[in-house]
């Protein structure tokens, strides 16, 4: 979505089999001398993945279409990439650094979505 109020917002889906699997909301917010990344998994009914609060991750460097993010407080996941390619698609590498096995690594590309015209009378409320 279209920055506002200092924050972004973004969703992704892993669907399987046409089956939705995991909902992912993230948002990128604009603090003084910051840029954070917050990172929720949940179930197709909302049902928190994680039992722990949102994973943060921390702007630490921004090139023209390239933004890195880190992890400070551990490797689930440790850093984030994102690449832009086009205006409405990027690419983001996750490297997850868990406490035991080896380190995987992600590689998602994002397409941004055409908002949906609301179609006339879809439930919007009027006025009598």
């Amino acid at each position: 979505m279209a920055p506002k109020a200092g924050m972004m917002l973004g969703d992704f889906r892993v669907i399987e089999n046409d089956k939705v699997l995991v909902v992912e909301l993230f948002t990128l917010e604009e603090k003084p001398g910051a840029i954070n990344l917050y990172v929720r998994h949940f179930t197709p009914e909302l049902v928190l993945w994680e039992k722990s609060d949102a994973t943060l991750l921390n702007l630490v460097t921004a090139e023209a279409k390239k933004f890195d993010f880190e992890n400070p407080a551990n490797g689930r996941p440790k850093r984030a990439i994102f690449t832009r390619l086009d205006n409405d698609t990027y690419t983001s590498r996750s490297e997850i650094v868990p406490e035991k096995g080896d380190p995987q690594i992600i590689e998602i590309t994002y397409h941004r979505q055409p908002l949906a015209a609301a179609a006339p009378n879809s439930g919007a409320s009027k006025k009598k």
